[in-house]
């Protein structure tokens, strides 16, 4: 197993301070990037607000806040109306907001001296509290810091779990491209979708099971961590059967330990949709994959090269994570996870490319690629060590890796501060109308991060 050389531990990138810095740099990026669209996220905070307020996760108080636009967003059962998406989503918020709206009411009676500030949290208390009909979007702010504390965290993780297989510097260059130069910038810190706390668990799963041996007590934070993600979005089931699949072929002893892990997420998991849809599953996670039809080639190559969906057009510093797998299939040097993790990185292609919705609904470039982005990043991380520990030698590889990091952190940032990159889904013509457009290179939604005067 390759590790970092001994003259790389040490240093500034090493130190515990370099890791919180990036996180509260990260952190304070993306909550001072304005742009805030929110769409599957509108009711992810008035689902958490029924918990904490009603006992309950049903939007019935709610009802006079129900329009057309959000319908697609609401289930109806048992006669009550319901958050369609995962329930992972809901419960990722609740600590957040129960901490505020508890820490408001232990200072209410010194807020009104404190200005602004104090009436603006008095404020945000009375709307969270408010039921019948709510400005949904009012909670925009709300979903954003919930949600890039999370895309936060989850590059925290990130950078300890790849600290153990490469440099600290190179951990740290490939954590910040990952923060900034992908979805996770655009995308999950923007709202609070099911992408920002699905981050978080896979970099949990990564951190652990990289490990040369498992424990029980591994084992069994694994286990959570895996049947959690599954509650935060569907499609992590690829992780689930890959990672379940490993232990079972690797570690068998620790099985017991992995599976009471998992149960601790899937009881309850399980026991809500059985008394909410009377069925283990809810109707989203029952959504069918389709690889057999006309159209899932041309997914395939939209998801990775399409100029409005496309991965490697979005973030082609991605490019160099498979040269990373090549370079070290072709070494003989693959730990059996980094298998697991580029084997769920392939099946993910496949089933994103077999949704009926491949292109990703009114969205920013590739954001089904957004669940597994710390694979990605993790094999990234080999090239990116060897252009800084001898960039004259690789001067082509590093300055494409520069050329191409520098492009995709200017796409995600402006994808982040400017709702003209978002308009491109609507304009000229609506993509769920017209999945085509995606690949129309003239009118390609990068190219929307461009400021107006400059198109």
């Amino acid at each position: 197993m390759s590790t970092p050389s001994s003259s790389s531990r040490g240093g500034f990138a090493a130190s515990p301070l370099a890791l919180g810095l990036m996180c509260l740099a990260l952190f304070g990026i993306y909550i001072t990037s304005d742009a805030r669209l929110q769409t599957d996220s509108l009711w992810s905070i008035p689902s958490a607000a029924s918990i904490l307020h009603e006992g309950n996760t049903d939007l019935d108080e709610f009802r006079r806040s129900f329009f057309p636009g959000t319908a697609y967003a609401r289930n109806e059962a048992g006669g009550h109306t319901y958050y369609v998406y995962p329930p992972g989503v809901m419960v990722s918020a609740l600590p957040f907001l129960a901490a505020a709206e508890g820490l408001i009411s232990l200072l209410e009676p010194v807020l009104p001296r404190m200005g602004t500030f104090g009436a603006e949290a008095l404020a945000w208390r009375a709307l969270f509290r408010q039921t019948g009909g709510v400005d949904l979007s009012a909670f925009a702010r709300t979903e954003q810091l919930i949600a890039s504390f999370y895309v936060a965290a989850a590059a925290a993780v990130l950078l300890v779990t790849l600290r153990r297989r490469v440099s600290p510097g190179a951990a740290l260059v490939t954590v910040l491209l990952f923060g900034l130069g992908t979805t996770a910038f655009s995308t999950a810190s923007r709202v609070l979708w099911q992408h920002g706390p699905g981050l978080l668990t896979i970099a949990c799963v990564m951190l652990l099971l990289a490990r040369p041996a498992q424990t029980g007590r591994t084992a069994l934070l694994l286990g959570f961590w895996v049947a959690a993600a599954y509650a935060c979005r569907p499609t992590h089931s690829l992780t689930v059967l890959v990672v379940t699949g490993f232990m079972a072929l690797r570690f068998r002893r620790q099985l017991p330990a992995y599976f009471a892990g998992a149960a601790l997420v899937a009881i309850p998991f399980c026991a809500y949709h059985l008394a909410v849809y009377g069925s283990v599953f809810s109707p989203y996670y029952r959504h069918s994959l389709d690889p057999l039809a006309g159209r899932f080639f041309m997914a395939l190559a939209a998801n990775l090269v399409s100029p409005s969906r496309g991965l490697f057009t979005f973030s082609p510093f991605l490019v160099l994570g498979v040269v990373g797998f090549v370079q070290r299939w072709r070494q003989r040097s693959l730990e059996p996870y980094e298998v697991a993790f580029a084997l769920i990185v392939v099946l993910h292609w496949a089933a994103i490319s077999s949704f009926f919705i491949w292109w990703a609904g009114h969205s920013i470039g590739p954001r089904f690629f957004t669940d597994v982005l710390p694979y990605l990043a993790y094999f990234l991380a080999f090239p990116v060590q060897t252009i800084l520990e001898a960039p004259s030698r690789h001067r082509v590889l590093a300055g494409a890796l520069v050329v191409t990091a520098v492009f995709s952190v200017f796409v995600h940032w402006r994808a982040s501060i400017s709702y003209d990159v978002h308009n491109w889904n609507s304009y000229p013509a609506n993509v769920d109308a017209d999945p085509s457009r995606v690949w129309d290179w003239k009118d390609a939604q990068f190219l929307r991060a461009l400021p107006a005067r400059y198109r």
